[in-house]
């Protein structure tokens, strides 16, 4: 028996669909003559005539009849394999697992999970601080997503850029000595309200005051960046912090908006995973969905 390859059952089920030899060979892109010695070699490994000549065409034997539900399963299978089927959002059900902040929680979330009702109602979402190791979290699948600035991407990760952002300072409206403008003098005469997720001192204020041979004081260390402007709406403290939330929170807890009087580099929030799933179809829908949320949420400013 003479083996039987994908080509040839491609010839089989466009002959079977088709019942014109002509027609078949077009949709195949080959020629008349071509598909003719396909057949023959079709009838020569199956052992039947598979298809008979017709006043307008040809017709299948029911040898062929019995093959060709086979055969189309066989092609199908191949092509998932190299092709993977598209993927329907309204009927995908899984967890993803981001790992953040609760900073880009508190911006990304309420949109992202927004875009899920609508358009994937039965996937959840867990989220889950940054941890230690964020690579070996990604790497062993407890998360799909890290969510944060640079520091907290891994090396070996993959990533791309989802926005930048900058820093602003807020004080309590009604605030007794802070009107619509800070000077340096009275903005390190004042005390502060640090965000420090690591719980550690220091940070890109203070690096920025130290290089001018200034400090500020600290009043009080928070690990969370949703309970630092609360401090400073029921205080005389200062938060200076990312805009783009706290641009928002300023209108919850009423608080003043005012551009720090110091130079702040602003910094980009970057998205990462794994290499592994870079082709991961679901995972690669969650990346472009997680993309929507951050561009939605930055419209919204």
């Amino acid at each position: 028996m003479a083996p039987l390859d994908l080509d040839l059952l491609r010839v089989f089920d466009h002959l079977h669909r088709e019942r014109h030899l002509t027609r078949a060979a077009r949709l195949l892109g080959l020629s008349q003559p071509a598909v003719s010695r396909a057949l023959t070699r079709l009838r020569d490994a199956l052992g039947d005539p598979l298809f008979v000549r017709a006043p307008r065409g040809i017709v299948p034997t029911p040898r062929a009849d019995q093959l060709a539900p086979e055969v189309r399963e066989i092609l199908r299978r191949t092509t998932a394999l190299t092709r993977p089927e598209a993927l329907d959002p309204t009927t995908l059900e899984r967890t993803f697992v981001l790992a953040s902040v609760d900073l880009l929680e508190a911006d990304l979330l309420p949109r992202l999970s927004a875009l899920l009702s609508k358009e994937a109602p039965h996937v959840s979402l867990t989220s889950r601080p940054i941890g230690s190791d964020p690579s070996d979290a990604l790497a062993t699948g407890r998360v799909d997503l890290v969510i944060g600035v640079r520091s907290n991407i891994p090396p070996d990760a993959m990533s791309t850029h989802l926005f930048e952002d900058d820093f602003v300072c807020v004080v309590r409206a009604g605030h007794p000595t802070v009107k619509k403008k800070l000077s340096l003098e009275q903005y390190t005469s004042l005390s502060h309200v640090l965000i420090s997720p690591a719980g550690t001192p220091g940070s890109v204020v203070d690096e920025a005051l130290a290089r001018k041979g200034l400090s500020r004081r600290i009043a009080v260390r928070t690990h969370t960046f949703l309970a630092a402007p609360r401090v400073v709406a029921s205080t005389d403290l200062i938060l200076t912090g990312p805009r783009r939330v706290l641009t928002a929170m300023a209108r919850v807890d009423g608080l003043q908006l005012l551009q720090p009087p110091i130079a702040l580099r602003s910094f980009a929030v970057l998205m990462a995973w794994h290499a592994r799933m870079q082709h991961d179809p679901m995972h690669a829908w969650l990346r472009a969905l997680v993309k929507r949320a951050a561009i939605a949420s930055r419209g919204a400013r």
